[in-house]
């Protein structure tokens, strides 16, 4: 087996799709060398979203061209990844696989081919828009129609492999909040008249300090990966509140979902200050943060700027976010 190594640089940008977008879809362009007896430059362009619990997935595209030949020896293709445990927490490991099929070109000829992967590696995001990992690869170009399980070594039926990756990681995008078309209307698709959410006149418990804080942002303009009085995004002004008082958070919302305890996600077990959880997907991983301000009412930086959203299914918005709603974390007890 020959060994091939590539060094990528990655950029992946969050799409801003409808929903709770804040660490949603993603896009990622790749750029490498693909080291064999004759190197070759690589192209990719993959995006990735929830799958569900652990998973993620996305659609990929692949253009491999070789230093010396040229086109007359290349791969162009596209396919489907599957990745685990990918972005589940400021670092960590993951797992990836994926398949795609395209055009295999030759000096003597050109094939249908099917660029199989499955490999694995470390990332290491020490804030939510950025990220630094390595990751290790076996691929396999299938030439021809027989199938990998059939070809034969040294027959050039196929080319395999191990690649190694460098990455660097930038997310770019807003915070999650309802699509503007589905906000403001009720069922049937007639306009909501409810009025605005309103903090409560009284906010009690050990928390209420914090809440008061955080209630003294609004208005204040969405900035993304903000954390200060100038600009907040969904995280950055629950670690902001907090930090006022001496309590420290993590900064990204899916490390958020692990501090303090667990609070049942019912309103009524709720306490004003309890974090509240959010996720794009049923069954997804968090992507948004708010803080309960009591009266079925929370706070929020969405991409319109900190503001109260309701958790009340009667309200257009705030059925949205019930509907997202996937669990609570108290902090201060």
């Amino acid at each position: 087996m020959r060994l091939r190594t590539d060094v990528l640089a990655l950029l992946s940008c969050t799409a801003g799709a409808t929903g709770v977008a804040a660490q949603g879809r993603d896009v990622e362009f790749l750029y490498g060398r693909w080291y064999e007896a004759q190197h070759a430059t690589s192209y990719s362009l993959r995006t990735a979203a929830p799958l569900g619990g652990v998973f993620s997935h996305g659609l990929a595209a692949h253009v491999l061209i070789h230093d010396t030949l040229g086109r007359r020896r290349a791969f162009y293709g596209a396919g489907w990844e599957l990745h685990a445990l990918r972005r589940g927490g400021t670092f960590g490991p993951y797992i990836v696989a994926g398949a795609a099929l395209g055009l295999s070109t030759d000096t003597a000829l050109q094939a249908l081919a099917t660029l199989w992967d499955i490999g694995a590696g470390v990332e290491w995001r020490p804030l939510g828009w950025i990220g630094i990992g390595v990751e290790g690869r076996y691929r396999l170009e299938d030439r021809g129609p027989r199938g990998f399980w059939r070809a034969s070594r040294g027959s050039g039926g196929r080319r395999d492999g191990v690649s190694l990756a460098l990455g660097l990681s930038m997310a770019i995008g807003s915070s999650g909040e309802p699509d503007r078309r589905a906000r403001g209307r009720g069922r049937g698709g007639v306009p909501a008249r409810l009025p605005p959410a309103t903090a409560p006149r009284t906010i009690t418990g050990n928390a209420a300090d914090v809440v008061r804080t955080a209630l003294d942002a609004i208005g204040t303009p969405y900035q993304w990966g903000g954390t200060a009085e100038n600009g907040f995004d969904c995280s950055g002004l629950m670690q902001w509140a907090y930090g006022q008082h001496g309590i420290w958070l993590p900064r990204m919302s899916r490390d958020q979902a692990r501090v303090g305890t667990l609070v049942t996600p019912a309103i009524d077990a709720l306490a004003p200050g309890d974090i509240l959880l959010f996720a794009a997907t049923p069954g997804g991983g968090v992507t948004h943060v708010g803080m309960y301000v009591g009266e079925q009412t929370f706070i929020h930086s969405s991409s319109t700027g900190v503001k109260l959203s309701r958790l009340a299914v009667e309200d257009p918005d705030g059925g949205w976010w019930v509907a997202r709603w996937v669990g609570a974390r108290r902090v201060v007890q």
